[in-house]
């Protein structure tokens, strides 16, 4: 903790010694005079030489028109008289003139007519001369040329002239024809005038600093002899009294100033040696309180000026000495910018707020500035300060809250990983994902590779932070693949199931692609300054490798991001994980659904031949005759014509499993008469349901056709009669058939044993029963393929009951279809829920 200068006597000391050391006066005065001298000696050299070199300019332009307007009249007249050679002797006459350096007379074509060099007559000017017609100087030439003007160019350099005089030669004498513009140009050397004007100012220069060099002595000589003595006294006896030496006075007697000084700081001295030791012990223990407390504080005056900064704000801040900001703008110097970088009004200010409006505040998730331009999360809290009802300032005190929001950050990052890899069912997708979520939170470019059941490497995902970078590293994915020969990183991670550290995982990457130049230009287009990278495990088994690769500046990958990288390749292994079970169990269901297919063909094959040699014996039996024994033969083959048929439709049922299962059940849609198939079926199963003890009731509520598969609607109507009969054994049975708007309803209601609440949609599952096996045998697939076929037709099965009461089945069905069976395949039946009829559904 320090005090601001004005808050008390011993403040003032402390506070002027933290100034940076300035040289005595007698050396001061006389260095600033000779750094003037210098200074003004610089400023006229550069002036004057510019001034003369624009003189020099100036008059050489002047001279140069004046010499070669003569010089182009001359010239208009030797061609009027068809004087070529007095014309090539008139231009190489110039060269007569040491300045300029080349001079040539073009004609209409472009050709040399006349040039200060014989050589280059007949040949073409732009193409010996090229620095004479810069596209900078085609301006000028132009101009000469349309307005019959003199055009003169300084070169960039500022060496020299160039110079485009029009010359009028006179048209062919065998016919009439204007006159034609020829051009004389000229380089005139400015490089030995200017030179000599330079010397020249330079000269003059150097005389008046040396006059102010003298002058620049004499004070030196005036201070030292004169005013340092004393000056040194006064110092000497500050320094001891600031050393504690309280009896330290300067001495200094007569009238001059500095001996008024000197008595006055004498007076001073004697004043302070008595208080100086209380407000030492005071500020000792104020300082000692503010300086332990972990929070960091500021105190502000009105003007937002830091008068008080304790050890902890500075630290946090960056700063070792806190009397580096006292005295400071507080809001410019750590609260000058928002998060994201944009200016913070002073108005908008909570601190100030809290000052002007006389309320504490708190802001749970403010940022400060730090001294090397970084931002720190804080907690922070303001309250105004007033002496003697007048508000004299604020404190503000705040606590570092990066390790908490880091956390926080964290935590959300890794539910969130969670709750996405939780989604997925597929090791590629999990892994593209992991990619995904690694970008930008781990790095800012990821590539996962994997590892094949077959023991193959496959590079499963690469994603960028920069799309606009995202094609180079799929370039850089696909130019150096995963081999197990390689050095890249994710292969030897792959191959030891180790973590390759920052530098370790850097190496590796930057040798993956030693033999190819195309690999180092894309890693270094792409940005490559620190890496990490860790496997991905399953049961102990290394399947994936996950490289991050980060080009931030100043960024390295520490410990938390080490724990935070290998967190979410946990989470990933328990995804795979899920993934692999999911697929597994996947194959094991199409496995069963693939033997139940079979079985189900393979049953069927020794099944024909049996029902048709029990049906030839009991046809052999009726036709021998009515014997006693013939008699018990014929009713053990009809119960053994009832096993068969009996079998063969449980065999039925577990293709038909099947074929829902996979999607190849297949409905013909034609006309049926749902009442005339109820009527049917009540006759067909009278003798089974007076074995049952029960008796079918139907009721209809006038005509109901449709357009249904009538061999599988009766299959469902079978099933639900089954059922209502086995189940409602010594109870009436009864069947109902209506119509309400385009849906049919079709119910059968028994009053039997009835079905438990929790078991009312568990009963349409596979393999599923709501009774014991040993009292009612089946295999529970009765229901499940019902409720499957009515809503391939588009409709749907409901049932109520509840145990003892009986129960009723309802079957409701679109009298017409959801799809047109003659534009294509029927809709699938393969899942439970009613599909909403496709645009070309796929075959049952």
């Amino acid at each position: 903790m320090e005090r601001a200068q004005g808050q008390g006597t011993r403040a003032r000391p402390r506070h002027l010694r933290r100034l940076p050391p300035l040289p005595p006066l007698r050396i001061t005065i006389p260095v600033v005079l000779l750094l003037f001298a210098i200074t003004v000696g610089l400023h006229d050299l550069q002036q004057n030489t510019r001034l003369a070199s624009r003189r020099v300019e100036e008059y050489t332009r002047q001279e140069l028109t004046q010499h070669m307007a003569e010089q182009q009249d001359h010239l208009e007249l030797l061609l009027s008289l068809r004087e070529p050679e007095r014309v090539r002797e008139e231009v190489a006459s110039l060269a007569a003139d040491p300045h300029i350096k080349s001079a040539l007379l073009i004609d209409e074509s472009g050709r040399v007519a006349g040039s200060t060099r014989l050589v280059e007559i007949g040949q073409r000017g732009r193409e010996l001369h090229p620095e004479l017609f810069t596209p900078e100087a085609e301006p000028f030439l132009q101009r000469a040329r349309d307005h019959l003007a003199a055009g003169i160019q300084l070169t960039p350099d500022g060496q020299s002239l160039v110079a485009f005089y029009p010359v009028l030669a006179p048209g062919s004498p065998t016919k009439f024809a204007s006159e034609k513009v020829w051009m004389l140009v000229v380089r005139r050397d400015l490089s030995v005038l200017k030179n000599q004007a330079r010397g020249q100012v330079v000269a003059n220069v150097v005389q008046r600093s040396a006059l102010l060099a003298v002058l620049a002595g004499l004070l030196w000589l005036f201070f030292y002899f004169v005013l340092t003595r004393r000056v040194d006294r006064l110092v000497t006896t500050a320094q001891r009294f600031a050393a504690r030496d309280w009896e330290a006075r300067s001495g200094l007697t007569g009238r001059d100033e500095l001996s008024l000084v000197g008595r006055a700081f004498d007076e001073m001295a004697d004043r302070l040696h008595t208080t100086q030791s209380q407000l030492e012990e005071r500020e000792a223990r104020i300082r000692l309180l503010l300086d332990s407390a972990a929070e960091g504080i500021f105190g502000l005056d009105l003007e937002g000026r830091s008068t008080l900064v304790n050890r902890s704000a500075a630290r946090m801040l960056g700063y070792t000495d806190p009397g580096e900001l006292l005295g400071k703008d507080a809001h410019s110097m750590w609260h000058h910018s928002r998060a994201d970088g944009s200016p913070y009004p002073r108005s908008e200010c909570p601190v100030f707020q809290a000052m002007e409006s006389g309320i504490e505040n708190h802001i749970e998730g403010d940022v400060i500035w730090r001294k090397d331009g970084t931002s720190l999360q804080v907690e922070r809290w303001s309250y105004p300060m007033s002496q003697s009802g007048k508000r004299v300032g604020a404190v503000s005190t705040f606590v570092d809250i990066t390790a908490r929001k880091r956390a926080e950050e964290s935590q959300h990052f890794l539910i969130e990983a969670s709750t996405q890899l939780a989604e997925l069912l597929d090791e590629k997708r999990t892994l593209e994902r992991v990619a995904r979520l690694a970008v930008p939170q781990l790095g800012r470019w990821c590539i996962v590779d994997r590892v094949d059941d077959a023991g193959q490497l496959h590079r499963a995902a690469w994603v960028h932070q920069d799309p606009a970078r995202q094609e180079l590293l799929r370039k850089l994915a696909e130019h150096a693949p995963p081999d197990w020969s390689s050095c890249q990183p994710t292969v030897q991670v792959l191959s030891t199931g180790r973590t390759l550290l920052a530098d370790e995982a850097l190496a590796a990457l930057l040798q993956a692609g030693d033999s190819d130049a195309r690999y180092p230009e894309l890693l270094r287009r792409l940005g490559a300054r620190t890496a990490l990278a860790l496997p991905i495990s399953v049961r102990g088994q290394t399947l994936a490798a996950l490289l991050l690769v980060s080009d931030t500046p100043g960024f390295q990958y520490g410990p938390h991001e080490l724990a935070l990288a290998q967190e979410m390749a946990r989470r990933a292994s328990v995804a795979m994980d899920n993934a692999r079970l999911y697929r597994q169990s996947q194959e094991a269901v199409r496995l069963r659904e693939d033997f139940l297919s079979v079985a189900s063909h393979e049953l069927h094959t020794p099944l024909t031949p049996l029902r048709l040699h029990l049906q030839t014996l009991q046809r052999a039996l009726a036709s021998a005759g009515d014997g006693v024994g013939d008699g018990r033969l014929n009713a053990k083959v009809d119960k053994a014509l009832g096993q068969v048929r009996r079998l063969s439709q449980l065999v039925d049922d577990l293709l038909d499993v099947s074929r829902l299962t996979s999607g190849r059940l297949r409905l013909r849609l034609e006309p049926v008469d749902l009442v005339e198939l109820t009527r049917d079926l009540a006759e067909r199963f009278s003798e089974q349901a007076r074995a049952a003890g029960c008796t079918l009731h139907v009721t209809t509520a006038g005509p109901t056709t449709g357009q249904w598969d009538r061999m599988r609607l009766e299959q469902v109507l079978t099933n639900l009669i089954t059922n209502a009969l086995k189940y409602g054994v010594d109870h009436p049975v009864e069947l109902h058939v209506a119509v309400s708007g385009e849906q049919a309803h079709w119910s059968i209601r028994d009053h039997g044993i009835g079905i438990a609440p929790e078991d009312l949609e568990r009963i349409f599952g596979r393999f599923e029963r709501a009774v014991s096996t040993r009292q009612y045998g089946g295999l529970g697939l009765g229901l499940y393929i019902s409720r499957a076929i009515a809503r391939a037709l588009g409709g749907d099965i409901h049932v109520e009951s509840r145990p003892g009461a009986g129960a009723l089945f309802t079957l409701e069905l679109p009298l017409e279809p959801a799809w047109d069976a003659r534009e294509g395949p029927e809709p699938s039946t393969q899942g439970t829920p009613r599909p909403e009829p496709p645009a070309a559904p796929p075959g049952l």
